[in-house]
């Protein structure tokens, strides 16, 4: 709960230090006064956007600080509080301190634990220790997506986990649906694909090529077509070197033997010549090496007898016919590797798509199935919500007011496959129909107030801000308003601003906001009131004049009441 909140500077309120308590606070003061800044001052605690124009006339800024016992949470709430505030770099334990300072030229700065937070962290907070309750909370009661949320608060577990197991099977279906769509899409580009892989594998493997084969065709075909030509060179070479076996010849090899033979002769007499000789048995040696590679060159010849050039050069044109996949051999081979593995993806997918149908219609069945039990749940919560909130709006003086929650079966989406709406009706003789356009303010302001009522029944909240949920109403119904909001103060903090004596009369704690229009300009005061305080000010609210006994006694009767009531509860 908030247990205080300081004001500095904002709108007519030029300090205020307030101690907040369990249990109902009100707020009250006349026309003007200020008490909407109060309201106001809670907003801005809990995220919401403030404007410069908030800042006290003549002031360099308006701040707003609330500290939020957290002791009375439970454990795991509290720790994901702290948590929220700790990851942003504020402290908190059994309190967390929240400031809004909004400057009249320049950026607004919130703090959570004494460090600069984004707004996004107060909102966080807020969201989960303060429900505010005023027009623009009207506004969103008439929404189909707030009046669904409503629904499904106040069902509880029950509808939360059947929500759970609808969300994932929506999601398991969109994500089929959209494989599906895709393969139907891209199914004829597929069906292409898949024809020129298979075709183009098949006149690969026709032509099976083998690595390097395109080389050596090319050096052979050039061997097979210069054969004759190639043969003499190389035969007359070779007879040159060491002779001719069908003839004699004049050859190197005799020439360098004579050679040898000389200088070996010289050399017994002069040993210098020694380095002579062994030169030229270096090139003996050289020459018929060379020799016999060259007859064996010419002996190969006779290996190709079994191959023709018109055969080579089919096979190179065959070979040719595959530049479609490569420039060349190795990268024919390279293509019809990726293009294997691509059209065993393709034709997995088409396995794939072939089941699809199956598995879109099974997750739709399973969208049907979770969707209906959702909407069952729903069903059964709305009648109940709707006859406890039309009860409570009976005691609120509309006793033939009710709601009731129109359920239709819809399409499917992401919160199910119903469509949900609240609707309003004032009294017997009227159909009911939409709550924002049959609802007058005041009739809104009740309703609100009956949902909280009954929403508190089932699941409390730390702190309840009503702004003027009176608003339009009084005698009898004020009273029972006043006795709602007391029964909620049983189990929750409430602070609400009001204009009713008949509201007030049923506070446990008592704050009066005045207006002084001395010094050259308005300053609002705020004050806690005491027992006499409250009967002066439930005086004033009733009859426009304090010391008015009659006023008085009125109020002191009403208070009275309210007590002992709150006796009973």
């Amino acid at each position: 709960m908030i247990s205080s909140l300081r004001i500095e500077n904002l709108g007519v309120i030029s300090a205020a230090d307030i101690d907040l308590g369990a249990g109902l606070t009100v707020v009250t003061g006349e026309t003007g006064a200020g008490k909407t800044m109060f309201v106001t001052a809670l907003d801005m605690l809990t995220g919401a956007r403030a404007e410069p124009r908030v800042v006290r006339a003549g002031a360099e800024k308006a701040i707003v600080e609330g500290i939020f016992d957290l002791s009375d949470q439970p454990a795991e709430a509290r720790e994901q509080l702290t948590d929220r505030i700790d990851e942003a770099g504020g402290e908190a334990d059994e309190e967390a301190i929240l400031t809004r300072s909004i400057p009249a030229d320049g950026r607004a700065r919130a703090t959570a634990g004494g460090r600069t937070v984004p707004l996004a962290v107060l909102k966080d907070v807020g969201d989960a220790l303060v429900s505010m309750h005023g027009q623009s909370e009207q506004i969103t009661l008439r929404s189909a997506a707030k009046q669904r949320a409503l629904l499904d608060r106040y069902g509880g577990t029950a509808i939360a986990d059947a929500l759970t197991s609808y969300q994932q099977a929506f999601k398991r279906w969109q994500e089929l649906e959209a494989e599906a769509a895709r393969l139907r899409e891209t199914a004829s580009e597929r069906a292409a694909r898949i024809a020129y892989l298979t075709e183009s594998l098949e006149t690969i493997d026709a032509v099976r090529p083998v690595e390097g084969e395109d080389e050596e065709l090319k050096a052979l075909a050039a061997r097979l077509g210069a054969a004759e030509d190639l043969k003499q060179a190389v035969g007359t070479a070779h007879d040159a070197l060491a002779g001719s076996d069908w003839q004699e010849t004049h050859n190197a090899l005799d020439a360098v033997e004579q050679a040898i033979a000389d200088v070996t002769r010289a050399a017994r007499t002069d040993a210098s010549l020694e380095t002579h000789v062994e030169a030229l048995t270096d090139v003996r040696i050289r020459l018929t090496d060379t020799a016999t590679e060259l007859s064996a060159y010419v002996a190969s010849f006779t290996d190709l007898e079994g191959q023709s050039l018109e055969d080579t050069e089919a096979r190179r044109a065959a070979l040719g016919s595959l530049s479609a996949f490569g420039a060349d051999v190795t990268e024919v081979l390279a293509f019809e590797t990726q293009a294997g593995a691509e059209l065993l993806e393709l034709q997995n997918a088409e396995s794939s798509s072939a089941g699809m149908d199956d598995a879109v219609a099974a997750a739709a069945e399973a969208v049907a199935e979770t969707g209906a039990r959702l909407r069952e749940l729903r069903e059964q919560a709305a009648e109940e919500f709707a006859t406890a909130v039309s009860a409570e709006l009976s005691a609120l003086s509309m006793p033939r007011a009710r709601i009731v929650f129109d359920i239709d079966e819809a399409a499917p989406h992401s919160l199910g496959t119903d469509s949900v709406a609240m609707l309003f009706s004032a009294h017997d003789a009227a159909a009911p129909g939409e709550i924002g356009k049959l609802a007058s303010g005041g009739e809104l302001s009740r309703v609100m107030l009956a949902i909280e009522v009954v929403k508190a029944a089932k699941d409390t909240f730390p702190t309840f801000v009503f702004d003027e949920v009176d608003a339009g109403v009084g005698g009898k119904a004020a009273i029972e308003i006043g006795r709602r909001l007391a029964r909620l103060a049983a189990h929750s903090q409430v602070i609400v601003v009001t204009h009713l004596a008949q509201v007030a009369a049923w506070a446990d704690t008592h704050i009066t906001v005045v207006k002084d229009d001395q010094s050259g300009g308005a300053v609002s005061g705020v004050t806690a009131l005491d027992r006499a305080g409250r009967e002066e000010e439930l005086a004033r609210m009733l009859g426009g004049m304090a010391d008015s006994g009659s006023a008085r006694a009125h109020a002191v009767e009403l208070m009275d009441t309210a007590a002992e009531a709150k006796a009973q509860f």
